[in-house]
């Protein structure tokens, strides 16, 4: 059986860029070996994040999240039993919700500003799932001769949530 946990948190003022780089590689890393997917949205204040995979690796790394000193307000959003994965590819994606995005947090929640705490778990799932299609999307044309300029580090997802 295969599972999805959901849930947001709040990020330490300590948590700058480095530090979310060096949180990011660990996920990636640790994730993959214990067969964990998922998705990761983070705008420099609030973590939105979907685990997928066994209950067991699930509950353990959620143990483990509950206790991590990096983040406070640590709210479980959904946890359900699910028939396939969203995430299989990624051991950990990444997206950042930015201005671009006003739609979408207007589409899955009462404002236009990405504020997790105001969704519902499946309207947070929901918007995680649309923000990866849009990373998914601008890589594969990132990657597509045929797609005309490639971004640059500027125009990147990435580029952007540092702004």
């Amino acid at each position: 059986m295969i599972h999805r946990l959901v849930y947001v948190s709040t990020a330490l003022d300590s948590v700058d860029l480095n530090e979310f780089k060096k949180i990011l590689n660990t996920a990636q890393t640790n994730n993959a070996a214990r067969d964990l997917t998922g998705m990761l949205a983070f705008n420099s204040k609030v973590f939105l994040q979907a685990l997928e995979g066994s209950r067991e690796a699930i509950n353990d790394l959620y143990a483990k999240l509950i206790r991590d000193p990096r983040h406070f307000n640590l709210s479980l959003l959904k946890y359900s039993q699910i028939e396939q994965r969203h995430w299989a590819a990624w051991s950990m994606g990444f997206a950042a919700p930015n201005a671009d995005n006003r739609a979408l947090f207007l589409k899955y929640s009462n404002q236009s500003v990405f504020n997790p705490y105001g969704m519902t778990g499946d309207n947070a799932e929901k918007l995680l799932i649309e923000l990866s299609n849009t990373a998914m999307a601008l890589d594969k044309s990132a990657n597509d001769p045929n797609a005309g300029p490639k971004p640059t580090q500027e125009k990147s997802i990435f580029a952007r949530f540092l702004r």
